[in-house]
Order: C-alpha cells, then structure tokens, then sequence
C-alpha cells in the first residue's frame, strides 16, 4: 500500500517529455517505458536515426548517487561491446538529470512475441532459444559482469539472433560474491548464478506459451509441464532447486545433451 502510494507520487510529480520535443538536439519521438530506474524515450537524432535515451528518473538523486547509475551502464556497454548488445552513444545532462543516449536493438522483445503475438515455442525450440542465451550471458560472464535483469522484456529476437538490452543493473562481478554478496532475491546477486537463475524463468516462459491448462487446479510447473525429465533437470538446477550452475560452459553443455535426446527420440 505504502510502495504503490508512493509509486504514485513519484510518477505524479515526474516531468515527461513529449513527442516532438527537442533535447540537446534529439528529437523524442515516443515514451517506451518507466523502470526503477530510468525512464527510456524513442529519439531522433540529427543524423536522421532512431536510438534509445535513458533519462535518470529525478527522485533518485534524493536517496542515491544518481550520476552512478548512467556511469555503471556505460561503463558495462562500453566493456561488453558487443553486436548482441545496445552500443554507447553518448551521456549527457539535461537540466541536472543524467541521461544515457544508446543505439536501438530492432529485434522483438519475448514479452511482446508471447503476450501480443501469441507466440508458442516447443520444448526443442525453447531449448534452442536457450542455448543461444547462456552464449550470450556466458559472453557477459567472461567480461567480468553480471546482467541481472534477465527478463522476458529485455531479451529480444532479431533478423540475426538474440539481443540483451537493459544494462542498468548490470555490475562487475564481485571475487567473494559466491559466498559474501548472497541478495534475498536471486536476481539481484552479484554472481553468475543469479543471470542463471533468471535464465530458468526465461525458459520456464517460454515453455509455458503452449501449455494449455486442463484443469483449474494449481500445480508446480513440474506436473504441469509434459517435459522430459532432462529438461526437468536443467530447470531445477538453474532454479537452484538442486545443486546450481556455477559455469555457463556446464549449462551449455547440459542444454546440448538433452536437445540430442529430445531430437532422437
């Protein structure tokens, strides 16, 4: 109740900026969304293409280091640089609020492909999404970062494969993190398994957008899903139900060897 007061408060007294106006030369084209962090509007810059603009959201200068936070996302995109990732554009100030300017991925988010387009994806083809995912986030790993924020909307598909955006809550990985930066929610943690984790519920999305329910009772996914058992594995060890990834190369592997058994069965 105190949370959504306050949610209402912060967005009641947050300036938007309109479609048409101009900042430091780019034109805002349409608001595409609000995090807990940044709002991000669609721009047009002078050279006639779109990108994306991060603007800090305003009451984050009252209880943090606002200016960290624009720093942190251009360090880590500058550090991946990487084609399945937003390029660094530029950052700048507009009337004391840091802003990040960055290149617009043009794939199709997840949530957009199973919650608008009513896409649905077998257990070979969810597997195989998978798969390039932890290469992705293995890519991540190695640069010495973690993404987490993993979630259906900040994975997209494009013409050439998978994209991650979203990078704000991105960090460098921290040496004692395995035993000494442990975060209540398993997203947030400051290791590898928590880009994992996510990683579980991603597929866990992807599995159920052709599930089709037969009764009104509530199950685990476990009884719910008709998956192998294989399958059922990897899950409960992403969900770090049963002893959790530590490598991307292991998870990698495991999602290799049971999409052979699924494709000779």
């Amino acid at each position: 109740m105190i949370t959504t007061l306050f949610q209402r408060l912060i967005n009641a007294f947050e300036y938007t900026w309109k479609p048409g106006a101009i900042i430091d030369g780019f034109q805002i084209n349409h608001l595409v969304g609000k995090g807990s962090y940044g709002t991000t509007y669609s721009v047009t810059l002078q050279n006639g293409e779109e990108a994306i603009l991060k603007r800090i959201r305003p009451y984050k200068k009252l209880f943090s280091d606002h200016v960290q936070y624009v720093r942190n996302e251009r360090d880590a995109l500058q550090t991946l640089s990487h084609p399945s990732f937003p390029e660094f554009l530029r950052a700048g100030e507009h009337k004391g609020i840091p802003y990040l300017l960055m290149e617009k991925m043009n794939g199709r988010t997840f949530e957009e492909l199973i919650f608008q387009e009513g896409k649905k994806y077998s257990e070979v083809e969810s597997l195989l999404i998978v798969l390039q995912l932890v290469k992705l986030v293995d890519c991540i790993h190695h640069k010495g970062y973690v993404h987490r924020d993993l979630r259906i909307p900040n994975i997209l598909l494009g013409d050439s494969g998978l994209q991650i955006i979203d990078f704000g809550l991105a960090c460098e990985m921290s040496s004692g993190s395995e035993s000494l930066e442990k975060h209540k929610d398993h997203m947030r943690d400051k290791s590898k398994k928590s880009d994992f984790y996510a990683i579980g519920h991603f597929l866990l999305f992807l599995l159920y957008s052709s599930y089709e329910p037969r009764c009104n009772k509530e199950k685990s996914w476990e009884e719910e899903l008709a998956i192998h058992q294989a399958t059922k594995d990897v899950l409960r060890r992403l969900l770090q139900i049963d002893e959790e990834y530590h490598e991307g190369s292991e998870l990698i592997e495991d999602v290799k060897r049971v999409l052979g058994r699924l494709k000779a069965r």
